[in-house]
């Protein structure tokens, strides 16, 4: 029996490590690049960043949670779903855009894993909660030359395929594709009221994670927020 546990924890240390490896790098990047822990500017060293990887294009920090993370965007699709943010092989991958998409859409999405360990986008379950969501509703999204920030509006669950991942609107002046769209993510809110709703004008971000255990594989939690 002794000689079994011992065995089921290497096995649990073996999976776990490279993970926990991979949070504290993240941790140490962090430390590295930034020079002040502000929300508003954190002064971020990204001449640092792009001698890393060139294709770390932004930096992501939710307060009240483990997310403060560089974001990143390849040439293929899901390119950094299993690779860090040096671009190396690792399960909890990265924060990061799909490829031909930009700053500027009116829909931005993020995505990222949801880890045990509430790294990633783990800790986006959070929002779950009316608490947390009273104390902490607000995203920051920074780039080279501008700092983004967003106030959470909807949170919900949904399937992989939804329309909630909708982010080509063109056409928009006939059908009205994009107040619908936007009508829709009010509607969806799930876990409890929440006050802030989008106008017409405006960009949307989106940070989209699975569900976990209780939805399924095939659903995601996401986390609407409106450019303020």
């Amino acid at each position: 029996l002794v000689a079994a546990a011992l065995v089921f924890l290497l096995m649990a240390f073996k999976e776990q490590y490279p993970i926990l490896k991979n949070q504290q790098e993240l941790e140490d990047l962090q430390s590295n690049v930034e020079t002040k822990k502000t929300n508003d500017n954190p002064h971020i060293n990204w001449k640092k960043l792009k001698r890393i990887n060139q294709d770390i294009i932004a930096w992501i920090k939710v307060p009240g949670t483990k997310i403060d993370y560089p974001v990143l965007q390849g040439s293929r699709w899901n390119e950094y779903l299993h690779k860090d943010y040096k671009g190396e092989y690792c399960y909890a991958g990265s924060i990061f855009l799909q490829p031909e998409t930009s700053f500027e859409d009116k829909h931005l999405i993020l995505y990222g894993h949801n880890m045990r360990t509430r790294s990633m986008f783990g800790s986006l379950h959070e929002f779950e909660s009316e608490d947390f969501y009273k104390k902490y509703n607000k995203i920051y999204l920074y780039q080279p030359e501008k700092a983004m920030k967003y106030t959470v509006y909807s949170v919900y669950d949904c399937l992989d395929k939804s329309t909630t991942y909708l982010t080509d609107f063109t056409g928009d002046k006939k059908d009205n594709r994009w107040m619908d769209w936007l009508s829709m993510t009010i509607e969806k809110n799930a876990y409890y009221p929440i006050k802030k709703k989008p106008k017409k004008d405006g960009q949307i971000l989106t940070l989209s994670t699975c569900s976990g255990k209780k939805k399924g594989d095939d659903y995601r939690l996401v986390v609407n927020a409106v450019i303020k």
